[in-house]
């Protein structure tokens, strides 16, 4: 947005300026058009289908899930993420869907009560997953609403590996897990490496986690 400068200003001054905005263009890279809250840009709807206002969320520090029901991988992350939510009220969970249609994204929802989401047929769904490089499920974007700013994409893996204290250190503008944490971790459970980074689908299957509609598939066999 343009600004209107009453008074000239000295070189110094407009280096400085130019400085802070290129500091806040970094700060906002979770944003949409690098200057306004993603919180302006979407609608929220919770577990049955009514519309939230926004401004609910706008004091707690968010968890932006990109998921897709039918993965294993992401029903494992979804249970970490409920159990999180049980012990951390001043954590939210939005819900941008990867499901396959609408009726995939209500089963989903319905497993979960206390997450809220983008409602399906929204557009903005997509502008955020480009505008955040998420190229796979699942992915917890941890964001800070004051901030604007992602703390973390690696979520999934500060639920798994540090879980206790990671609340405290996203509050701090921190990643909230080290990359110790996580190759110790991931070595520990005999994990697939690269499961805690974004994976698309077919990755994940070779990887080893099987598609629910496998699952499914097999148990009927």
């Amino acid at each position: 947005m343009a600004t209107t400068v009453d008074s000239p200003t000295d070189n110094n001054t407009v280096a400085t300026d130019a400085s802070s905005l290129a500091e806040r263009a970094t700060k906002a890279k979770a944003t949409i058009d690098k200057h306004e809250s993603i919180l302006f840009k979407i609608k929220l709807q919770d577990a049955t289908g009514k519309h939230v206002p926004v401004y609910e969320v706008a004091n707690k520090t968010i968890g932006f899930l990109c998921a897709a029901g039918r993965f294993s991988a992401c029903q494992e992350l979804a249970t970490l993420i409920d159990q999180f939510l049980e012990a951390n009220p001043d954590f939210v969970i939005i819900y941008i869907s990867l499901d396959q249609s609408l009726e995939a994204f209500n089963r989903t929802l319905a497993a979960h009560p206390r997450w809220l989401a983008i409602p399906y047929n929204e557009p903005v769904r997509q502008d955020i997953l480009n505008e955040w490089q998420t190229k796979g499920v699942p992915c917890l974007h941890v964001y800070d609403p004051v901030e604007h700013e992602i703390v973390t994409s690696w979520g999934g893996s500060c639920l798994r590996f540090n879980a206790e204290r990671c609340m405290s250190e996203w509050k701090k503008g921190r990643e909230g897990v080290s990359y110790l944490q996580i190759v110790l971790g991931w070595w520990y459970y005999r994990a697939p490496p690269g499961v805690y980074r974004d994976m698309s689908d077919q990755e994940l299957i070779n990887s080893g986690f099987p598609s629910q509609e496998s699952t499914d598939t097999k148990k009927n066999k």
